[in-house]
């Protein structure tokens, strides 16, 4: 006798690496949702100081929920570890630009954010932490004090009081 019954198909394992970014991506943008509900939202006509966190934590969150679901469907690629150096280096980054911005300006908390999440990057050179840094410093200066008009110190405000 034959066995009619189709032989089972090997289980396939989930893109752990996917699935893990996705799921934290849509937990910080839950996070950062709920912190967000204490600011006026606005309209797109005239935005409160919570209409662009809304705005980009949904985004983030649907991203991660994009992630998380192309790792359960698509290419598997298992978690080995995770790169603790090049988180600290980047959640440091941020941590010393939000102490930095008030007490020596845009320019310098720019430039260190860029020299320390340059450091959690093995293959980039000094070069290119250096050109990053000069770029990304004209960039927030022509958007932010040019364009926004924000008012924010760009210089340390040592510099400022001559």
């Amino acid at each position: 006798m034959q066995n009619d019954q189709p032989a089972p198909s090997p289980r396939r394992p989930l893109g752990t690496k996917d699935v893990t970014a996705g799921v934290f991506l849509v937990a910080v943008a839950l996070a950062g949702l709920y912190y967000n509900q204490d600011y006026e939202i606005g309209s797109a006509a005239q935005m409160g100081p919570g209409y662009m966190p809304m705005l980009v934590l949904g985004l983030l969150g649907l991203l991660g929920a994009a992630v998380a679901i192309l790792g359960i469907k698509g290419e598997h690629d298992p978690l080995e570890s995770w790169a603790w150096r090049e988180m600290v280096l980047i959640l440091g980054a941020m941590a010393a630009f939000g102490f930095l911005i008030e007490r020596v300006g845009m320019a310098v908390s720019v430039a260190v954010v860029v020299v320390i999440s340059g450091l959690a990057d093995r293959q980039q050179t000094i070069q290119g932490i250096a050109g990053l840094t000069v770029a990304l410093v004209a960039i927030c200066w022509a958007v932010f004090t040019l364009g926004l008009g924000l008012n924010v110190s760009f210089l340390p405000p040592a510099l400022t009081q001559f």
